[in-house]
């Protein structure tokens, strides 16, 4: 057999096999271990082509010879080896690595073997091939297919969540290599499987590249150019749409760093994916920002599946804000569904983080409160809305106490209780000073004057008041937070010196 022969006679696979080799160099999608595994599987499949030329030259000869020997359970095992190759080209193999290796590394020794165990096959001394009569005669095609049905679970598993679209086409190939099996155990026909499996790479790797080029490459859901083009695609059948958006990305990268806002992103993401609803497509569109589409479901089922979320989001340390709109046809197409979507998820996104805001004022203000009690100073505190309008006033008990009055009954939780009380000569100061705190959104500013007010038994006294305004992340109050000190000894001293 010469080098002609053998080229001529693969000719069509070394042309595809070299035509994906040299365009690798150009992928922008696929990662670099991708590629290099690929690199790998058709070497793999190079040499399976090689040593089934040189076999079958050698089956002719009139003798036996060790080169036979050895080749023969090397094609048995590059069959399943290639396989394993392009399970490894889309990281089907993860962390049980060595599980999926365990059939080969276990045949191994068995094959190379069974020229002298007579376990499986062997050759006589004129160079046939004579199986065992046992069923292990056909186990090395049933190693293949051992392996035929990993690469088709792990391929439906990591890929379940796109549809079938871009699985038909290698299903039909490897389909079409499992019957190819059988058939060849069935007629006892040896064949070279090199073509076959230099058409499933290809096959194969155009999938996977179509996919990668659809996938965000972190969370390895739908990414945004899949969203606009399901959205035109797909816009008879949405009947529902879903904005989901991640509360604090930016805290977590800036305080733990970039690592932990990815395990953040990914964590979201199996979140909104683990119930696997059929109908169902999930896409990352922004930073922290997700979509999501259904198809034909009502309005019911999508309330129970973003409850569905929403507990799973529970029991990590991650918050999600949430809105949806149904998509009817004829009220609102897909991108205004999305806009209403939008614009309930942002509600929802701003009722999070002001009750989350809120119970960090609340601590805050209960350790405030501690340290006035402790000091015998007065402490006081306003409330504010999201538009920046005070909501409610609240006077302490010690505050009340050292102006003489009792309880809310003799002096109400109102501004005007202790504006009302000010002196005429300070008032207007005073309350710019108080007005001019709040609206500064900068909140580099801070209140804090001197003033008289009447006490409860009609004397004019001094305090000393400070305040400090919380607020939300846009710059808008939230909370308004201030101790008051009894200073007339003080200014009694001063006048006397």
């Amino acid at each position: 057999m010469s080098v002609v022969t053998l080229v001529l006679g693969n000719y069509i696979m070394i042309a595809e096999l070299l035509g994906l080799w040299l365009m690798l160099d150009s992928n922008v999608h696929l990662k670099k271990r991708t590629i290099n595994v690929t690199r790998i599987v058709i070497i793999l499949i190079f040499a399976e082509a090689v040593c089934w030329g040189v076999e079958r030259y050698l089956r002719e000869i009139g003798y036996l010879t060790y080169t036979r020997i050895i080749l023969t359970p090397t094609i048995y095992l590059l069959h399943p080896v290639i396989l394993l190759g392009i399970m490894e080209m889309a990281e089907f193999v993860g962390k049980r690595r060595w599980l999926y290796y365990l059939p080969v590394i276990i045949s191994a020794p068995i094959l190379y073997t069974s020229q002298w165990t007579h376990l499986i096959y062997w050759f006589d001394e004129k160079n046939l091939y004579i199986g065992a009569d046992s069923v292990l005669r056909y186990y090395p095609y049933l190693l293949f297919l051992l392996y035929v049905i990993l690469f088709l679970a792990a391929f439906t598993y990591r890929y379940a969540r796109y549809g079938t679209a871009e699985r038909k086409g290698v299903f039909v190939s490897i389909f079409a290599a499992a019957v190819g099996v059988v058939l060849h155990i069935i007629f006892e026909v040896d064949a070279d499987y090199s073509t076959l499996f230099a058409s499933i790479l290809l096959i194969y790797y155009l999938s996977l590249y179509v996919l990668t080029a659809k996938e965000d490459t972190l969370t390895h859901l739908l990414n945004r150019q899949c969203y606009y083009s399901d959205s035109e695609k797909l816009k008879d059948q949405i009947s529902a749409v879903v904005s989901v958006d991640m509360n604090d990305l930016k805290k977590i990268n800036d305080n733990q760093g970039h690592d932990a806002g990815d395990a953040a992103l990914m964590t979201v993401a199996d979140c909104l994916t683990k119930r696997n609803l059929k109908k169902k497509k999930v896409y990352r569109i922004g930073g922290d920002e997700y979509a999501i589409f259904y198809l034909g479901k009502t309005e019911e089922e999508v309330k129970k599946d973003i409850e569905d979320m929403r507990e799973k989001l529970s029991k990590t340390k991650y918050v999600c804000a949430f809105g949806y709109e149904m998509v009817n046809g004829s009220d609102h197409d897909i991108h205004n569904a999305m806009r209403l979507a939008d614009r309930e998820m942002y509600l929802n996104k701003a009722k999070l983080k002001d009750s989350n805001e809120r119970r960090m004022v609340a601590h805050k203000e209960a350790t405030i409160r501690v340290m006035h009690e402790a000091l015998g100073s007065g402490m006081w505190s306003m409330e504010f809305d999201e538009e920046g309008n005070m909501t409610s006033v609240e006077w302490s008990p010690e505050f009340r106490k050292m102006i003489g009055y009792n309880d809310e009954n003799d002096f109400p939780d109102r501004l005007e209780s202790w504006s009302d009380l000010l002196h005429p000569d300070d008032k207007t100061a005073v309350l710019k000073e108080f007005n001019d705190t709040i609206s500064d959104y900068t909140g580099r500013k801070n209140y804090d004057v001197e003033y008289r007010l009447k006490v409860r038994n009609g004397q004019w006294r001094w305090f000393h008041a400070i305040g400090r305004l919380l607020r939300r992340e846009n710059g808008v109050p939230l909370s308004y937070v201030g101790m008051f000190v009894d200073i007339t000894d003080r200014k009694k001293s001063e006048q006397i010196s």
